[in-house]
């Protein structure tokens, strides 16, 4: 079992990176907020003859909808560093642990079809819930967008990715692992299921977060950056792109067999491997006590409780919009 000096205080070091995640959310909700705001000026002012035309520039614009994030992750490399007292780069992305093996590499791959599995069906049981009060949730096509914007693609398919690993398994791994292994890994893969702000990524980026903490621990971030990237950028991105380019037959297919193959893979290996998992979860664990006492943390809560009103709003909205229509 992970040791560790009883004076450290596990509520003030996950609500520390709580609040510090807040802030980060935040820059990103007003940067995006601001760039939309002045492009519509922008806009406006150039076709202020031609106002018909505004919203239609506005679409074309979507090839620079990455630029907002860009900005927001430059900041954010900031706010992480100060988050670890400058260490984010000294230390947090240098440790090296075990040389990576064919047979844990490709497990790893398999594990990425597997968590889209596993979310896609507890999102479908989340939003069957919310149907049966009246809650529909629009189902914008993502993937559609990064395809048309170079710089969605570039935001989502890559930077997005390193800096996500650098935020979460970078200085947010590093700064709650002296609780133990296991405490640091569930944790930031709460966190940063929560930090996606919607049902359709929760359960997925959860799973895979787990994953990737202990990508790092065992191996090194950058191994968890490449699986995060060939995740984006592979999978995610190359599926949609089948789907709608593709016969659909041979799409749909192509999609059951990559997940199927992949959840097959990862059950077969927590079955034949139970007992080294069991045992490493034992060795890594932390002291009794230590989830319970990081969890009176109020930045923690108040986290929680903000992506979730943020997953939820879409819900909500489309009920708002049909009021107004029926006044």
């Amino acid at each position: 079992m992970n040791q560790y000096n009883r004076l450290l205080d596990p509520k003030k070091d996950l609500g520390k990176f709580s609040g510090t995640l807040a802030i980060y959310l935040l820059v990103m909700t007003l940067v995006t907020v601001l760039w939309e705001l002045l492009l519509g000026m922008i806009l406006s002012g150039s076709l202020r003859k031609y106002p018909s035309k505004v919203a239609e520039s506005m679409t074309s614009q979507n090839l620079w909808a990455g630029v907002p994030y860009f900005i927001s992750i430059f900041i954010g490399l900031f706010i992480f560093n100060a988050y670890r007292k400058k260490a984010l780069f000294k230390f947090d992305l240098k440790h090296k642990g075990r040389k990576m093996t064919p047979s844990v590499f490709f497990i790893l791959l398999a594990f990425l079809g597997f968590s889209q599995v596993f979310s896609s069906v507890m999102t479908q049981v989340i939003e069957r819930m919310f149907e049966t009060i009246g809650l529909y949730s629009p189902t914008p096509d993502l993937g559609g967008t990064i395809e048309r914007s170079w710089t969605m693609l570039l935001y989502a398919g890559f930077l997005g990715p390193i800096t996500e690993e650098f935020f979460f398994r970078g200085a947010g791994l590093r700064g709650l692992e002296r609780y133990g292994k296991i405490f640091a890994i569930v944790m930031t893969a709460i966190l940063f299921g929560l930090f996606h702000a919607n049902f359709d990524q929760l359960f997925f980026a959860a799973i895979i977060g787990l994953g990737f903490g202990y990508i790092v621990f065992e191996y090194n971030i950058w191994w968890a950056i490449f699986y995060h990237i060939f995740n984006n950028f592979v999978i995610s991105q190359g599926l949609h792109y089948v789907a709608y380019h593709v016969d659909e037959g041979l799409a749909n297919w192509l999609q059951i067999g990559v997940l199927a193959i992949g959840s097959i893979v990862v059950i077969v290996v927590l079955a034949t491997k139970w007992p080294a998992i069991k045992a490493y979860i034992e060795a890594n664990k932390p002291q009794p006590g230590v989830f319970q006492r990081s969890l009176a943390s109020f930045w923690f809560w108040f986290f929680v409780l903000f992506t979730i009103l943020m997953s939820i709003l879409p819900y909500v909205i489309p009920l708002f919009q049909m009021a107004n229509l029926k006044r």
